[in-house]
């Protein structure tokens, strides 16, 4: 019995040993409030972790696994997310600002009252999330995919949205000032006055 409980015990600290380094990668540690700035942590699977409150400030996340991650109250600012999975991640009230998401899947996202300003979202897939209450000045949206994207009251003065597909998505209330729409496409768009856009829609 001795033998066994020695061999039990051998394995539940290998087993400890091997779930504590998965949770450091790269000198930090995957947990709610650390403080990574400027940690490489690209093409890495963090999915479904809890990154809350913490500070990715200028990190390399690019190709990243971050689905349906919890990111809420987070610095990422000047973070590369290129090419990144944000799917049904949960990321209100954090910072992007100046981040690069190209090409990132943000689909179902949720980064409602969150800051992405001057933030490059060219060719990023942003269909159905919620970006209602985001400042996105400055952002660059071009060739973006929002069909059915939520970005009521939403901050896009200066924005850049050169045929990004705005189908079906709730602009209602949002500041459009001097955005750039050439290109962009409106089909069944609920605009900042509530009108509805269908000069987009196929014929």
């Amino acid at each position: 019995m001795k033998i066994i409980a020695s061999l039990l015990f051998v394995i539940a600290v290998l087993f400890a040993s091997a779930v504590e380094a998965r949770q450091t990668i790269n000198g930090c540690e995957i947990k709610r409030r650390t403080s990574c700035p400027g940690v490489n942590l690209s093409g890495q699977d963090l999915t479904k972790s809890n990154l809350s409150n913490s500070n990715f400030s200028g990190a390399n996340l690019s190709g990243a696994n971050l689905s349906a991650d919890k990111i809420s109250d987070a610095n990422l600012t000047r973070a590369n997310l290129a090419d990144a999975n944000l799917a049904g991640a949960v990321m209100t009230l954090t910072y992007l600002d100046n981040a690069n998401l190209s090409r990132a899947n943000l689909s179902k996202a949720d980064l409602s009252y969150g800051s992405l300003q001057n933030a490059n979202l060219k060719r990023a897939s942003l269909v159905g999330a919620n970006l209602s209450m985001v400042n996105l000045k400055g952002a660059d949206l071009t060739d973006a995919n929002a069909r059915g994207a939520i970005l009521a009251m939403t901050n896009l003065a200066n924005a850049n949205l050169t045929r990004t597909d705005l189908s079906e998505v709730m602009l209602v209330g949002s500041d459009m000032r001097n955005a750039i729409l050439e290109g962009a496409i409106f089909c069944k768009t609920t605009m900042p006055d509530r009108s509805v856009n269908n000069s987009g829609c196929p014929k």
